[in-house]
């Protein structure tokens, strides 16, 4: 009896061990508030090999009483092509006055946004964000909105973008509220 008790306990545990699970779509799914915006136009790319669908999931202006302002970007990314990849994406928000900040190599304190193997079909939700390091350059997106562009890269090669693949969102000046 204490030999089967044990043979299967044995068995149990080798069973165990083999089993593993790793989730298919990691995300950050912050909770909106009144001063956070969604937004859901996609954005269908497509350079060589790699294909994307993205989208604004989140956009989050923080309001300090002064000094510098940090705007969160949560994008919704789908690898709609074949193959597997690790991305990295950096945002830039550019002004009526044409004054920018973020952009390759600045956003996310110059790593930008990156996925872990992001496998074909599957999908995530990061977070990028651009400081803003004046009280009036923030009040002209607050007044003015922005442009957000957003330019991938691979992160074998972080701070070369792949051509064409770029996404492009007006954004009203209630993002900035």
């Amino acid at each position: 009896m204490k030999k089967i008790a044990l043979l299967a306990l044995a068995l149990c545990l080798i069973l165990v061990a083999g089993c593993s699970s790793t989730p298919s779509t990691p995300a950050i799914s912050p909770t909106p508030s009144a001063s956070q915006v969604t937004v859901k136009e996609p954005s269908v790319i497509k350079s060589g090999n790699y294909s994307l669908t993205s989208s604004i999931d989140l956009i989050e202006a923080d309001s300090p009483g002064s000094g510098n302002h940090t705007v969160n970007i949560y994008l919704r990314v789908t690898n709609t092509g074949n193959e597997s990849i690790r991305l990295a994406w950096f945002s830039k928000l550019t002004d009526k006055n044409g004054l920018s900040h973020g952009g390759i190599g600045v956003s996310h304190g110059g790593s930008g946004a990156q996925t872990f193997v992001f496998y074909p079909n599957t999908t995530y939700t990061s977070r990028d964000y651009v400081t803003i390091d004046s009280d009036r350059d923030y009040a002209a997106l607050k007044e003015g909105g922005a442009t957000l562009d957003v330019v991938y890269s691979d992160q074998k090669s972080l701070l070369e973008p792949i051509p064409n693949l770029t996404s492009t969102w007006n954004l009203e000046p209630s993002y900035f509220r």
